[in-house]
């Protein structure tokens, strides 16, 4: 048996408001999480390190990636890691996050990302989610 821990990766501190119902659910159930902020436009080649490194340790975790505006984070996060991806579009930006569900929702084939709704309860959702994996995976 192994600890299985959720991590949520964030684009952009102004991300950290908006989920702040998954950090309350972890906090509130005994899961072990962690916050990174790692934008996949600016910190391209710090979040590769980060995720290679969770490779490379071992780590078992469930990674929530939140996305918003372009919505590149959850897609790069699941081609550079085998950990499972669960992407949590944040409703913002002229589409009011459409567009991020979208990206999450129609990465191609090959790229098993998973996504929650586009509502205020989507941090609520992805940290639900993430909890049942944690429990199965034990």
């Amino acid at each position: 048996m192994w600890n299985m821990k959720a991590i949520t990766i964030l684009g952009s501190k102004s991300d950290l408001p908006f989920m702040e119902p998954a950090r309350q659910y972890f906090a509130d159930n005994g899961i072990e999480n962690e916050e990174v902020i790692l934008s996949a436009h600016r910190d391209l080649p710090e979040l590769i390190e980060y995720l290679q490194a969770l490779d490379a340790a071992g780590t078992k975790a469930v990674l929530l990636c939140v996305a918003g505006l372009s919505a590149a984070l959850p897609g790069v996060v699941v081609m550079n890691t085998q950990l499972p991806v669960i992407g949590v579009p944040v409703p913002c930006g002229p589409l009011n996050g459409i567009d991020a569900l979208l990206a999450i929702a129609q990465l191609p084939g090959g790229v098993p990302a998973t996504t929650v709704g586009l509502h205020s309860k989507a941090p609520l959702n992805a940290a639900q989610a993430a909890h049942r994996i944690i429990k199965f995976a034990q």
